[in-house]
């Protein structure tokens, strides 16, 4: 793997991928995301992947979100930054939903956070980084595109 590779394998694990963030799909593989060299100091880095599904009604109903796409982009997004605050996702969304808190807004613009969301074929992905040892903050927790 080269510095910014994303592989998804059904191997994935800390065996296998020792360097890597790691997120694993109700498929049975998993994604493993080869960090950069320059994010792997004094950064933490996480990945939260979900393979694209048709929302449940029960999730509409709660998030006001019906595309899958959408809905994968924003759940996966939610799940990295609740992994950089060490808080369970129960936690985060009860607290903000799928938005982004304005305190992590603010983080992206002076640069302690970034993150980047994308679509892989059938896999949503969301990367995440709280740089310079940053820890990011949740309206009481302390806390872009990579």
């Amino acid at each position: 793997m080269r510095d910014g590779d994303v592989v998804r394998a059904a191997d994935v694990n800390a065996t296998t991928f020792p360097d890597a963030a790691r997120s694993y799909l109700a498929d049975g593989t998993g994604l493993a995301w080869h960090v950069p060299e320059r994010l792997r100091e004094g950064a933490r880095f996480v990945i939260d992947a979900e393979i694209v599904a048709p929302v449940r009604a029960s999730l509409v109903r709660r998030f006001g979100v019906d595309d899958p796409v959408e809905f994968a982009g924003a759940w996966t997004r939610a799940e990295a930054l609740a992994k950089l605050a060490d808080v369970p996702i129960i936690t985060w969304l009860s607290r903000h939903g799928l938005a982004v808190p304005a305190d992590v807004l603010e983080d992206a613009a002076v640069g302690r956070v970034a993150w980047r969301t994308e679509v892989r074929g059938d896999v949503v992905m969301t990367r995440a980084a709280a740089l310079s040892g940053a820890k990011l903050r949740d309206s009481g927790v302390v806390g872009g595109a990579l």
